[in-house]
């Protein structure tokens, strides 16, 4: 039989394997599980699990999410739909489906991304990756690894055939950002000619799985934890009580609030919290309902003058209130309470402010929605 016609029947028995197996798609179920476990296992991920239901479920899934949900897979990690109340480009309604459901069809969509075919960034290209033979291959090899890229304690991915360095590193959208042209890189590794059917050896072959497997990876742990995080409530910090005296100012201080969800990325594989960078600050300083200063500046300055002008009471102490929102499609808020006393002229300060030091109530009196 002539080398030919061997290449001929390994096409064909490629094309038979992705008509008959629903496995062959997007790296197979069987590979999005065995990532998902990894992922589930990395350093940084774990602490975080406690905070999503049927973890189990979600890793050992080894199906395919409807035709519908896997439209679009891009924009729908690239605008990140899968966190609630944010709408889906592709006019899906994620929050129409439950927790499992959600998180096993993201994880699945994140994994598609990195595979150079209809799913991915590597397509948003006139010469996009379309070589559907390779690419059932590489998904069926890929599917019968026992072992993935170790990703724990790194966001840095060296890829040897390309030369290029990935640093998964910053903002979720700097992750996004580098995801998209680590899978073009990618793919215009695997894409050229030498590495087409016939000439794609076992090597070359696993090394191509193996980078979009490592891509995947990096990018399932940002996104895991970009949902996890999305859940929590933002947090409301004021820096604490204050007594003020004729000539005196104040800088009421929200800047230790934070945007749980609102991160970067470092080099080591761990993430920081970013402060300051929520959407909007609200103060009522006279705790009546309505708020007095709405910014986007974590910092309100009054002197004492002003707050009497305003129509701060002196000679007790006042409840002031601060509020934090994040940005309106996301919709979360948090409050934040502390107290000021401003002196009558020439009176001393109240022998009260012992007692709240003692009392615990120099610490911002903070309560929850």
């Amino acid at each position: 039989m002539s080398k030919h016609i061997l290449y001929f029947c390994a096409l064909v028995l490629g094309v038979s394997l992705l008509l008959s197996s629903s496995t062959a798609f997007g790296w197979g179920g069987p590979s999005h599980s065995a990532m998902c476990h990894q992922v589930f296992d990395d350093a940084v991920v774990a602490p975080l699990l406690s905070q999503i239901s049927n973890v189990s479920t979600i890793e050992d899934w080894t199906g395919e999410p409807a035709s519908g949900w896997q439209d679009g897979q891009w924009d729908n990690v690239e605008a990140r739909a899968y966190i609630p109340g944010i709408d889906s480009p592709n006019g899906k309604d994620w929050d129409s489906l439950d927790e499992t459901t959600r998180l096993k069809y993201m994880m699945h969509n994140v994994g598609d991304v990195a595979v150079p075919i209809g799913h991915s960034p590597a397509c948003r290209n006139p010469n996009g990756y379309s070589n559907t033979i390779i690419e059932g291959i590489l998904e069926l090899q890929v599917s019968t690894w026992g072992t993935y890229p170790d990703i724990e304690g790194t966001t840095t991915w060296y890829n040897d055939e390309s030369g290029h360095t990935y640093h998964y590193t910053g903002t979720i959208y700097d992750v996004l950002d580098e995801h998209y042209y680590a899978c073009r890189d990618n793919r215009d590794w695997y894409k050229s000619t030498e590495h087409w059917p016939g000439y794609h050896t076992t090597g070359e072959n696993q090394d191509a799985g193996w980078n979009g497997t490592a891509i995947a990876q990096m990018l399932m742990r940002a996104m895991i934890v970009d949902y996890i995080l999305g859940k929590q409530p933002e947090d409301a910090v004021i820096d604490g009580n204050r007594i003020l005296g004729p000539g005196d100012d104040t800088t009421f201080d929200a800047s230790g609030s934070i945007d749980p969800d609102n991160i970067i990325w470092n080099s080591d594989g761990t993430y920081t919290h970013t402060y300051g960078t929520l959407y909007q600050y609200r103060w009522d300083l006279d705790n009546d309902g309505t708020w007095d200063v709405i910014d986007d500046d974590p910092y309100d300055k009054w002197t004492y003058e002003e707050l009497v002008a305003f129509g701060i009471p002196t000679g007790q102490w006042c409840t002031f209130k601060l509020g934090v929102y994040e940005e309106p499609e996301e919709g979360g808020s948090d409050y934040a309470y502390a107290q000021m006393y401003l002196q009558p002229s020439g009176a001393p300060e109240p022998a009260s402010l012992s007692l709240l030091a003692i009392g615990g109530l120099g610490v911002l009196l903070r309560r929850k929605r």
